[in-house]
C-alpha cells in the first residue's frame, strides 16, 4: 500500500530549548518542536503533512491534541492515517493514545517510549521493521490483528497492565525477549512467519497461547510463568523451547511440532503435554506435582501440521527428571529414550501402546518362539550404562508396566533385571544357582525353556527305557529257563 508523499516533507531540527524539560526537536521554520508550537504555527506545520509524510517526534512529550491533529493530517482516502518514517524514541504518549489502523510505510521505531496509560494499535499495519524495545505501557495495549510484515521488537518492553496480540500477524521475526507482562497476556490465534523468540520474558499474569500457528521456532527459554501457562492448540514447523523455565502454577503445552524441548523446567504445579509430531526432551526436569505425556490421537483442526513427521511422540529424555507426585506416560514411543538418574522411578506409570527399544532373544535350546525381547535404550548393544543401575530400572519399570495390559513387556523388564543381577553377582555359588536358573527355566519366567527341558528329560528317560526293554528281550532269546532249575539253548525257528 502506498500513497503520495508532499513535496516538503515534515523534518525536525536541533532539539528543543523549553525550559519545562522536553527532549523533542525542533521545526527548522518555527524553531520550537511541535508540541511547543502556537496554534496558528501548528495549524501551518500539520496543514505541510500528507498521508504517507515522515514524522519525527523523537523525545516529544506528545499531547493529545497534537497526536490526533498529526493523524487526522496524515489520514488517507481509506481512512487509516498513513505515516513514512515514524519515529517516536524516547517520546512520552498520552493515555489512551489511539493509533488504530494506522499504517507505516517505512521503518517505525518506539524505542525507550512512554505511554501514560492505555496505547491501542488495533489493527494497525507496519509495512517496515517495527521496534518496541524498552517502551512502557501504562495501562492496557492492544494489538490485536496487527500486522507486521518485517521484523518486529518488543524486547524489554514493559507492560503494565494486559497485553492483546490476539489474531496478530507477523511475516517475518518476532521478538519478546527479557519483555515483562505483569497483567494478562494474550496471543490467541495468532501466527507467526517465522520465530516468536520469548527468551527470559516475564510473565506476571494469566497466559495464552490458543491456536497459534508458528512458521519455525517457538522459544521461551529461560521465560518466567507466575500464574502458569497454556500453550496451545499450537502449531510449529520448528521447535518448541522451554529449556530452563519457571512456571509457577500449572503448566499445559497442546501442540505439534517436530521437537519440543523442555531442559531443565522447574513446575511448581500440574504438568501436562499432549502432543503429535514430536519428539519431547524432559532431561534434568522437575515437576513438583503430577506430570503426564500423551499422544494425540487426532489432528489438531484448523492448524497445519509440520511435514513429514509421524504422528507418534517419540520421549528423547527421561535422564535426571523429577517428579514428585508421579510421571505417567501413555502412548509414547520409548525406544530412544534415556532413564538413566530418574528420580522417581517408582512413582512412574506406563500406559497404553508404549513402544520400548528391542534386541533378538536368545534362545539356548530351542529356536522357535518369538525373535524380539524388549530393552531400555541403554541397554543396547552400544550402550554403556552401569549394569547395577540398569537393575534396578528394570525392576521399576516391570512394575510402572505392569498396568499397561502389556504381560510381554513386564516379563522381559523382569528377566532383564535378572540378566543384570547375574552379571554383577560376586559370590560363585549364588552365580552358578543363577546361571542354572537361567538355562533351565530362563528365571521362572520363561516357561518354554522349562517345557522344553521337560521334554529332554522326559526323552531321555523314555530312550533309556526303551533300550533296557530291548536289552531285557534280547537277553531272553538266548536262554530259556527249565522246571527243576535247568535251561536249554534257545534255537530260533527250532526245538530244544
Amino acid at each position: 500500500m502506498t500513497s503520495q508523499k508532499p513535496s516538503s516533507p515534515a523534518v525536525f531540527w536541533p532539539r528543543c530549548s523549553a525550559v519545562h524539560g522536553c527532549t523533542g526537536r525542533a521545526t527548522g521554520r518555527f524553531g520550537g518542536c511541535p508540541a511547543h508550537l502556537r496554534p496558528r504555527e501548528f495549524e501551518e506545520f500539520a496543514g505541510a503533512l500528507r498521508p504517507g509524510a515522515d514524522l519525527d517526534l523523537r523525545g516529544v512529550t506528545v499531547p493529545v491534541w497534537l497526536l490526533d491533529g498529526v493523524l487526522d493530517a496524515v489520514t488517507g482516502p481509506d481512512g487509516r492515517p498513513h505515516l513514512g518514517r515514524a519515529r517516536f524514541d524516547g517520546a512520552v504518549l498520552p493515555a489512551d493514545a489511539v493509533l488504530r489502523g494506522v499504517c507505516v510505510e517505512g521503518d517505525s521505531s518506539f524505542d525507550g517510549a512512554c505511554f501514560l496509560g492505555g496505547a491501542s494499535f488495533y489493527d494497525a499495519r507496519f509495512f517496515g521493521n517495527a521496534s518496541f524495545r524498552g517502551a512502557r505501557f501504562g495501562g492496557n495495549a492492544s494489538f490485536h490483528e496487527a500486522r507486521f510484515h518485517r521484523y518486529a521488537s518488543f524486547e524489554e518492553a514493559v507492560f503494565t497492565c494486559d497485553a492483546l496480540f490476539g489474531e496478530a500477524r507477523w511475516h517475518a521475526d518476532a521478538s519478546f525477549r527479557e519483555a515483562v507482562f505483569m497483567g494478562a497476556a494474550c496471543f490467541d490465534r495468532a501466527r507467526f512467519g517465522r520465530d516468536a523468540a520469548m527468551q527470559a520474558a516475564r510473565f506476571g499474569g494469566p497466559v495464552s497461547f490458543k491456536r497459534v500457528q508458528v512458521t519455525r521456532h517457538a522459544r521461551f527459554e529461560r521465560t518466567r510463568f507466575r500464574q502458569g501457562v497454556w500453550l496451545g492448540p499450537l502449531a510449529a514447523g520448528g521447535r518448541i523451547v522451554l529449556s530452563d523455565a519457571t512456571v509457577h502454577g500449572s503448566l499445559r503445552v497442546h501442540a505439534a511440532a517436530p521437537r519440543v524441548t523442555a531442559r531443565g523446567i522447574v513446575v511448581h504445579g500440574e504438568a501436562g503435554f499432549r502432543l503429535r509430531h514430536a519428539e519431547l526432551d524432559l532431561e534434568d526436569a522437575v515437576f513438583e506435582g503430577p506430570a503426564a505425556v500423551r499422544s494425540l490421537a487426532r489432528a489438531i483442526q484448523g492448524l497445519a501440521p509440520p511435514v513429514d513427521a509421524p504422528a507418534a511422540v517419540r520421549v528423547a529424555s527421561l535422564r535426571r527428571v523429577g517428579a514428585a507426585e508421579g510421571l505417567h506416560l501413555a502412548d509414547v514411543d520409548l525406544s530412544g529414550c534415556g532413564f538413566l538418574g530418574l528420580r522417581r522411578p517408582d512413582a512412574l506409570a506406563i500406559t497404553g501402546d508404549c513402544a520400548f527399544a528391542t534386541v533378538p532373544a536368545r534362545r539356548p535350546l530351542h529356536p522357535w518362539g518369538r525373535g524380539e525381547r524388549a530393552v531400555l535404550a541403554e541397554d543396547l548393544p552400544h550402550g554403556a550404562a552401569d549394569p547395577g543401575r540398569l537393575r534396578v530400572l528394570y525392576l521399576e519399570l516391570a512394575r510402572a508396566t505392569a498396568e499397561s495390559g502389556r504381560p510381554r513387556v513386564t516379563r522381559d523388564f523382569r528377566y532383564r533385571a535378572l540378566e543384570m543381577r547375574r552379571r554383577t553377582e560376586r559370590d560363585p555359588l549364588r552365580r552358578l544357582g543363577l546361571h542354572l536358573l537361567w538355562i533351565t527355566c530362563g528365571y521362572g519366567l520363561r516357561a518354554g525353556r522349562a517345557v522344553a527341558w521337560l521334554a529332554v528329560i522326559v526323552a531321555l528317560a523314555c530312550c533309556g527305557a526303551s533300550a533296557l526293554h530291548h536289552g531285557d528281550r534280547a537277553r531272553g532269546g538266548h536262554t530259556a529257563h527249565r522246571p527243576g532249575g535247568g535251561h536249554t539253548a534257545h534255537r530260533p525257528g527250532g526245538g530244544a
